[in-house]
């Protein structure tokens, strides 16, 4: 090995001779690749001498497979690849993917579904059952009006604040559509 090693150094150097790179077809070889085939042949060496002689020193060699050795068999049955240990990468991967929605997605779906029930309630029942912002004594319309307006809810001790159920306007149509679109967000985004 040291013999080669030198071998190879001097060449590296430039110390070998047209003929003893000659004479060594992998040392051509190696000639060849390191400083081209234009080198070759201005020392005057042929490619194809080079190569004949390389590709015989290699078919002296006893053995099809010159880098592999044999692996001996010793009846051990390979490793399948549900008996591997997992991947830790593979696994934070996978853990992350299937929790599901974020807090701020299962707000807006929440969000959502109570501004559209509120909505809903409020134009078809009246909050005024609930509330007990109306009273006859304010305006005579107050067992019809029980509608709480969206836009005057701060003066629910006025009459301005109550419209007859029933009755769709601006501000519910805005809620509705906000709402459903919360709804809509928190639904289709899913990590």
């Amino acid at each position: 090995m040291s013999d080669d090693g030198n071998r190879l150094k001097e060449l590296l150097d430039g110390k070998l001779s047209a003929q003893e790179i000659a004479d060594d077809p992998v040392l051509s070889s190696l000639a060849e690749r390191i400083y081209g085939a234009d080198f070759l042949d201005s020392v005057g060496i042929s490619r194809g001498d080079t190569k004949r002689a390389l590709a015989e020193q290699f078919s002296e060699i006893d053995g099809d497979d010159l880098l592999i050795e044999d692996i001996p068999d010793l009846g051990l049955p390979l490793p399948m690849p549900d008996d591997m240990p997992p991947n830790p990468e593979n696994v934070s991967k996978v853990s992350h993917s299937n929790t599901g929605r974020t807090i701020g997605q299962k707000m807006n779906v929440l969000s959502g579904l109570t501004g559209m029930v509120a909505v809903v309630v409020n134009l078809f029942y009246g909050f005024g059952n609930f509330l007990s912002g109306c009273d006859e004594s304010i305006h005579s319309t107050c067992v019809t009006s029980m509608k709480l307006n969206w836009l005057d809810f701060f003066r629910m001790d006025e009459h301005i604040a109550w419209s007859p159920t029933g009755e769709i306007g601006i501000p519910d149509i805005l809620i509705l559509v906000v709402c459903l679109w919360a709804l809509i967000t928190g639904l289709r985004s899913k990590n």
